[in-house]
C-alpha cells in the first residue's frame, strides 16, 4: 500500500513543479511539500527521511554557492563574461561564445549559477546587436547544460553521481571520458544555432566594440581578489586532493575543501553578511527535501513497480548498458528533470550491481541525464532559471516549441558524440 501512497505523493510533487507558474508555487518548495507528505504518511520515518540527507552534497553546493556569492558581490563574474563577449567580431563570434565560454565556465562554476549571471547581458546585449533575446538565450542554456557535463562540479547531478557512485577519483574520470566530447559538443552546438539561426544573424547591426569593458566595472577591488584566490585555490584542491588519493596518502572528500574555501572566506571578508544573504538557499532546501522524496520512492517499494516490466542495463555489455541508460535519462529526464532522476537511477544502477569499476557506464549517466536537459524545457533546471529570470525582466524567453526543435537536433547530436566517446575510452 506504502508504494501506491508515495506513488501519489510524488505524483502531487510533479504536477506542482510542471504547473508552478499557475500555481505559484516554486521548485524547492513542491519538493518540501512531497518530503513532508513522505513522512506525513509514514513512507519515511522522520529518523530515516534526516539520514537520507547527503550532508556532502549540502555542504559542496553551500560552500561553491559562497564562494561565487562572493565573485558576484564583488563583480568578478559580470567582468569575466563581459571581458570574453568584448571580444567578439561578428554575430557568429557572440553566438559562439555564448555557447562555447559560457559553457567552459559553468563546468567548474555549476551551470546554475552561470545561467543566472549571464541573463542581464543577454537582454542587454540583445538590444544592442537588434536580435530578438530567444537567439541567444536558447544559445545561453544549451551552453551551460553541455558544458556542466565536463566535471562532477558543473551540475548537481554529476556531484551526485561523483559521491554516490563511489568512484575513486571522479575529477579525473570524468575529464578522462567527458572532456574532449564536451569541448566538441560545445563546438558541435554552436554550428547547430548558427545555421538554425542564420537569418537572425544576418539581420544584426552588431560590429566589434558593441560590448566594451567599461559595462561593467569591479565594484569591490578587495573582495575581488579574495574570491578570485579562493576560487583558484578551491579548484586546485579538488586536483589535489584527487593526486593524494591516487598516491594512497590521504582521502579529502571535495565537499570538505569546498566548505573549507567557504571558511576561509568567511573568516577574512568584510562582507560576510552581504555573501552569505546571496547563497542561493531554495536549492540547498530542494536537494534536502529531493534526498528525503526518492529516498522513501525507493524504500517504499514504488520504483520497481514499473522498472521490473523495463529493460535493466547490464553491467558486463558496455554497448547494451549505455544504450540503455541513455534512453532512460532522455526519457525520465523530462518527466523527472535530471536531478531527481539520477537522484533516483543511482539506486536502480546500484541495485543491479553496477559499482565503483564500471566508469563508463557512470559517466554515460552523467553525459545522457546532462545533456537531457537540452531536449525540452523541463529537462533542466538550468533552462527553468533562464526562462524565469527573463520574463521577471519583462523580456519573453522562448516557449516550449521553440526550444523542442532546436533542442531535439542538438540532443541527438551530442548524445551520439559521448556514446561513441565513452564506449570507445572504455577499453583504455
Amino acid at each position: 500500500m506504502k508504494e501506491y501512497i508515495a506513488l501519489v505523493i510524488f505524483v502531487i510533487v510533479y504536477v506542482l513543479i510542471v504547473g508552478r507558474i499557475r500555481f505559484k508555487i516554486p521548485i524547492w518548495a513542491a519538493m518540501l511539500i512531497g518530503a513532508s507528505l513522505m513522512m506525513g504518511f509514514q513512507i519515511i520515518d522522520v529518523s530515516s527521511a534526516i539520514k537520507s540527507i547527503q550532508l556532502d552534497v549540502i555542504m559542496f553546493l553551500f560552500g561553491m554557492f559562497s564562494i561565487v556569492s562572493a565573485l558576484e558581490r564583488s563583480g568578478v563574474l559580470r567582468y569575466v563574461s563581459v571581458k570574453m563577449l568584448s571580444k567578439a567580431k561578428s554575430p557568429n563570434s557572440l553566438l559562439m561564445m555564448f555557447v562555447v565560454g559560457m559553457g567552459l565556465l559553468s563546468a567548474f562554476l555549476v551551470n546554475d549559477i552561470i545561467a543566472l549571471m549571464a541573463i542581464p547581458l543577454v537582454i542587454y546585449i540583445s538590444k544592442q546587436v537588434n536580435v530578438k533575446p530567444t537567439v541567444f538565450l536558447i544559445a545561453l542554456a544549451f551552453g551551460v547544460t553541455v558544458g556542466s557535463a565536463m566535471t562532477p562540479i558543473g551540475n548537481p547531478q554529476n556531484l551526485l553521481i561523483a559521491l554516490q557512485s563511489g568512484i575513486s577519483l571522479p575529477i579525473a574520470s570524468f575529464l578522462k571520458f567527458l572532456a574532449i566530447p564536451t569541448i566538441i559538443n560545445l563546438f558541435l552546438t554552436y554550428y547547430i544555432l548558427r545555421i538554425y539561426f542564420r537569418k537572425d544573424l544576418l539581420q544584426s547591426s552588431y560590429s566589434q566594440g558593441t560590448m566594451t569593458l567599461q559595462d561593467s566595472l569591479i565594484e569591490d577591488p578587495r573582495l575581488a581578489k579574495i574570491s578570485v584566490a579562493i576560487l583558484i585555490v578551491t579548484i586546485a584542491g579538488f586536483f589535489v586532493s584527487e593526486m593524494l588519493q591516487f598516491l594512497h596518502v590521504v582521502t579529502v572528500h571535495i565537499s570538505i575543501i569546498a566548505m573549507g574555501g567557504a571558511a576561509v572566506l568567511y573568516a577574512i571578508s568584510d562582507k560576510r553578511r552581504e555573501i552569505m544573504k546571496n547563497v542561493n538557499y531554495p536549492v540547498l532546501v530542494f536537494f534536502a527535501a529531493m534526498f528525503v522524496v526518492t529516498s522513501a520512492l525507493w524504500s517504499s517499494g514504488a520504483i520497481s513497480l514499473f522498472m521490473k516490466h523495463l529493460p535493466i542495463p547490464n553491467p558486463n555489455d558496455i554497448f547494451q548498458s549505455s544504450a540503455v541508460i541513455s534512453a532512460y535519462s532522455i526519457t525520465f529526464g523530462q518527466i523527472l528533470s535530471n536531478v531527481p532522476f539520477v537522484a533516483l537511477y543511482n539506486y536502480i544502477m546500484i541495485d543491479n550491481g553496477f559499482t565503483a569499476t564500471h566508469v563508463a557506464q557512470w559517466m554515460m549517466l552523467a553525459a545522457a541525464s546532462t545533456i537531457s536537459g537540452n531536449l525540452t524545457i523541463l529537462g533542466a533546471a538550468s533552462t527553468i532559471i533562464i526562462i524565469q529570470a527573463t520574463e521577471s525582466r519583462g523580456v519573453k524567453a522562448f516557449t516550449f516549441l521553440e526550444f523542442l526543435k532546436i533542442g531535439s537536433v542538438v540532443t541527438v547530436a551530442n548524445l551520439a558524440v559521448y556514446y561513441l566517446f565513452v564506449v570507445l575510452f572504455s577499453y583504455f
